[in-house]
């Protein structure tokens, strides 16, 4: 739980590495799956992590800004 605060990327990366789905990926074949996260800390840090073809967007002032970059299956080898 430390490492959440003090260093939130690799505690984001972390967790989708070690969720179930990504675990099991060689024994699902070509399936997957699709998440987005969204943690504003304090009031003062926003993070944003996604896996798959999830899109985050926040309205400011009704003007939609993207916040993640979309991930696309010709990329994803490595």
């Amino acid at each position: 739980m430390n490492e959440f605060w003090s260093d939130t990327d690799t505690a984001i990366m972390n967790a989708y590495r070690y969720a179930v789905i990504l675990q099991q990926s060689l024994k699902l074949d070509k399936g997957g799956s699709t998440a987005v996260t969204g943690i504003l800390i304090h009031g003062q840090k926003l993070v944003v992590a996604n896996v798959g073809d999830s899109r985050a967007v926040m309205s400011k002032n009704g003007v939609a800004h993207q916040l993640s970059v979309d991930h696309e299956p010709s990329k994803e080898r490595r």
